[in-house]
């Protein structure tokens, strides 16, 4: 059983497929007015994360998708006066899992071996959040937890499957 348990959680870790996606809204607030966005800060896209994933590349794969995205639902980017102000933020935290193994866990037991085993993992945190321009509030934020092997595919491919996961529930529904 102890094995089936390691196996489930190693998949977990390793695929990078296990994405978690919550959202929060005001659910006072009529999501149809909204026609048009830009970033939040003065409508410069600005990348906050660890620098490793700071690069222009990055960026611009980000950017593009958010828009993309964003075109889709029906809303279209305007630098002079938007309806919505889009900001992300992206964390990435190193952790670890220690494993112990037991006696009862044969035939895999090998007591000659360590008594426990260290996995090494990434958590990453992905926040996409919107705030109504006029009221100067934020009106929708949704954000995906996903563990990953230490060296995930950030592709553009990659990047843009997370930003529909993040905005798959906007608008909210009625």
């Amino acid at each position: 059983m102890f094995k089936v348990i390691l196996f489930f959680f190693a998949a977990a870790i390793f695929s990078g497929c296990a994405v978690n996606v919550h959202t929060i809204y005001d659910k006072q607030v009529d999501f149809g007015k909204y026609k048009t966005f830009c970033w939040m800060n003065g409508c410069e896209f600005k990348f906050s994360g660890p620098a490793y994933l700071n690069d222009s590349l990055m960026r611009s794969s980000i950017q593009k998708s958010i828009i993309s995205e964003l075109k889709k639902k029906g809303l279209t980017q305007d630098l002079n006066n938007p309806d919505l102000l889009v900001g992300l933020t992206v964390t990435m935290q190193d952790e670890q899992a220690i494993i112990y193994h037991r006696a009862e866990d044969t035939p895999f037991y090998r007591p000659l071996e360590n008594d426990n085993k260290v996995v090494n993992y990434l958590k990453g945190t992905l926040v996409l959040g919107m705030a109504d321009k006029k009221d100067s509030k934020m009106v929708w934020e949704s954000f995906a937890v996903s563990y990953m092997d230490l060296n995930p595919d950030f592709s553009e491919k990659e990047v843009l499957k997370g930003i529909k996961l993040v905005l798959k529930d906007f608008p909210p529904k009625k």
